[in-house]
Formats: C-alpha cells, sequence, structure tokens
C-alpha cells in the first residue's frame, strides 16, 4: 500500500514538452554562455560582442541570423521570424527575445516575444509591460538613429527602455538572465525534480513498508530465548540494520536523477538483505547477512 501511495503522489508520468527544431536547438545551446548569438553568415549590421556587453546579464537573449530566407510560419498572418522568436522564447522561458533575420518582405529585421514563465508567482509583474508597450517606446527613440548599415541603436534602446521598465517594476533589483537548460529530449528542470521525487517516493515508500512488516513480523513470529550466542549476533546485526535504514531512510538530498536512482537501488538491496535477517536462524546464516551488511554499508557511504 505504501508503495502504491507513493508512487501514486510522485511517480505519474510526466508529460514531455514538444520537440524542438534543428535550428531551435543549435540556437539555445548557442545561447548557454552568452546572451547573443550570431549565426554565421550574418550580416553584421549589428555588432553582436558590443551587444553582449550592453546586454550583460539582464533576463534579454538576442538572435542574429543569416541572409537565408526563414522557412514560411504554419500561420500565414505570422511572419517567420515571429515564429522562431517563440520557438525560442519556449526554451529560454524567463527571458525576452530578439530575432534578427529576413522577413517575407526581405527585410532584415527584428521580431520581439516574452518567454512564458518571464512573468510567474516567483516574477510576479505585467509581462506586458514588456511586450508591445516595451517595443513602442524604444522604437520612438532608435527611428531616427537608425541606418540601413547599422541597427544597433534599435538593441541600445530596447535595452534602454527595459531598465526603465524594470525599474518600477523590481525596486528591490532586476532579474538575472537564469541559466539556459538544453532543450528535449534531456529533461528540464521541473522534469528532472519530478524523477527524483518519484524515485524518492518510492524508496521511503519501500522501506516504510518493510520496516513495518519487520516490526509486526517480530511481534509475531519471535518466540523464546535463543541460545546466546545466537541472541548476541542477531542483536548486533539488528543495531547494524537499524543504523542502516536510519541512514537510507534519511540520505541526503539527491544531486540529479541518476543520484536518486542509486540511492533507491540500495533501499531495494536493504530490503533484501532485511529478509535474510528475517529468515536467519543460525549462526551461519546471521554470518552471511554480516556480510551482505558489510557491501551494502561500504555503497551507503
Amino acid at each position: 500500500m505504501a508503495v502504491l501511495l507513493a508512487y501514486g503522489t510522485f511517480g505519474r508520468s510526466v508529460e514531455q514538452p514538444a520537440p524542438v527544431s534543428a535550428q531551435v536547438r543549435t540556437i539555445v545551446d548557442g545561447l548557454r554562455t552568452t546572451s547573443v548569438y550570431e549565426a554565421p553568415g550574418a550580416p553584421g549590421k549589428i555588432d553582436a560582442a558590443r551587444a553582449r556587453q550592453l546586454i550583460g546579464d539582464r533576463p534579454i537573449v538576442l538572435v542574429l541570423l543569416g541572409t537565408e530566407p526563414l522557412p514560411p510560419s504554419d500561420d500565414e498572418f505570422t511572419q517567420p521570424g515571429q515564429d522562431l522568436c517563440e520557438q525560442i522564447a519556449a526554451v529560454v522561458t524567463t527571458s525576452l527575445v530578439i530575432v534578427y533575420a529576413i522577413e517575407k518582405d526581405g527585410r532584415y529585421g527584428p521580431s520581439y516575444c516574452v518567454g512564458p514563465e518571464f512573468s510567474n508567482p516567483q516574477n510576479p509583474v505585467d509581462a506586458g509591460n514588456y511586450d508591445f508597450q516595451l517595443i513602442a517606446r524604444a522604437e520612438v527613440a532608435w527611428q531616427y538613429r537608425v541606418t540601413e548599415a547599422d541597427l544597433f541603436p534599435q538593441v541600445e534602446e530596447f535595452v534602454f527602455a527595459f531598465d526603465e521598465q524594470a525599474a518600477q517594476d523590481y525596486p528591490n533589483g532586476v532579474p538575472r538572465r537564469a541559466p539556459v537548460i538544453p532543450p528535449p529530449p534531456t529533461p528540464d528542470t521541473l522534469q528532472t525534480w519530478q524523477i527524483i521525487l518519484s524515485l524518492a517516493g518510492i524508496l521511503v515508500g519501500t522501506i516504510a513498508l518493510f520496516v513495518a512488516l519487520r516490526l509486526v513480523g517480530r511481534l509475531v513470529v519471535r518466540r523464546g530465548a535463543r541460545d546466546a550466542e545466537t541472541r548476541h549476533r542477531s542483536e548486533a546485526t539488528s543495531a547494524r540494520l537499524n543504523k542502516l535504514a536510519d541512514r537510507i531512510l534519511h540520505p541526503p538530498a539527491p544531486k540529479d536523477a541518476a543520484d536518486a536512482r542509486r540511492q533507491a537501488d540500495l533501499a531495494g538491496e536493504y530490503v533484501l538483505v532485511l529478509g535474510e535477517f528475517e529468515a536467519a536462524t543460525t549462526p551461519a546464516g546471521l554470518a552471511g547477512v554480516n556480510e551482505r551488511l558489510d557491501e551494502l554499508e561500504e555503497a551507503a557511504t
């Protein structure tokens, strides 16, 4: 029952996020260590190094694509650059995204979008403040500064407009850009912790069930006194099992899904050793249990 309860609480399957295109994966990988991704063949209308210095660690990412036209969007009313921007924002979820690309009219220009988690319970602001409203404010400022060969003022005025709005929304400090998580099939943060919690729930449920059975079994089946040698070995082995159960039942927080699985495997081995202990009625049987305990204690350190 404990195992079923643990599985029902933590072990349900995780809904997989939608896969991303090879282009989005390449862009996101390029943004893992920098705020600006510049594709091969970018026309150089924006100085990427200067843009990186300007953006710093603000929650803004800039994508500078080449002059090859993007494939059309599935929605005929959506520009290809806007469609790609939203695909990137679905992975870089806490950032504002700017994508420069060739649009339907042959113009090399920007598309803007807001990551779906830019505004959330941990970041409680109106995301609309950073969408059309912010772009319109920046456009007024850059319209007399931009040239055909130099689009950097567009980026600069967008950053300035962001700073002005963020100063109002975040009086205690503007949030910084979060680390970029590799897109699927690699698990994102939420999926990883769901896996860890699932394994931890099964681990705790399994140990709780068998420790309870062990206690009940001792009250029911243990009868009479054993000889002094057997009793001494049994008590010593029982003490070791109890100490090991406490260590396995209260392990340190797993570092990742692999560490959580290792802890679950240790719990399974502990259950097997516990069963052997309950079945051991002779010194030779207890000696075998203690050998298994030696191995398990070493693995649990």
